[in-house]
């Protein structure tokens, strides 16, 4: 059986913690909703992650892709790219009352691939065998 790499465990538990403190400041249906839909996308990243560029990849790499084939992540950024008049100012109205929601979800998407690569430096630093320097 394959193990599941500690990138994988990051991006997903980091989703979900991240649904649980935002969905906190509404009610347990948020929290609910939020958490299985940012530990949705988590997962669905993390597939897209493993094929292309691979879990071993540069760490730059891994987190664009992380961050950027997340389809929550591109559903925020056209939203947003499609209310830019209500986000300059330049139209108001009741159209542009969930304008200023979309660049806060691009924002909620940055976290989980930067918990994934924080899981994934922590546990290759825990399990890197000691240089002969430091062994003494």
């Amino acid at each position: 059986m394959r193990r599941i790499p500690s990138f994988v465990y990051g991006n997903v538990i980091g989703g979900l913690i991240t649904g649980i403190v935002g969905g906190a400041f509404l009610d347990l249906k948020a929290v609910v909703i939020f958490s299985a839909l940012l530990a949705a996308n988590a997962a669905i990243v993390s597939l897209v992650c493993w094929w292309r560029p691979g879990f071993e990849a540069a760490a730059w790499k891994l987190w664009l892709m992380a961050t950027f084939a997340n389809p929550l992540m591109l559903g925020a950024l056209v939203f947003t790219i499609d209310q830019y008049e209500c986000l300059i100012g330049s139209r108001t109205g009741w159209n542009c009352m969930f304008a200023g929601i979309a660049p806060l979800v691009a924002g909620v998407c940055l976290v989980p691939p930067v918990a994934g690569l924080a899981l994934r430096w922590w546990t290759s630093r825990r399990n890197a065998p000691l240089s002969s320097s430091t062994a003494r």
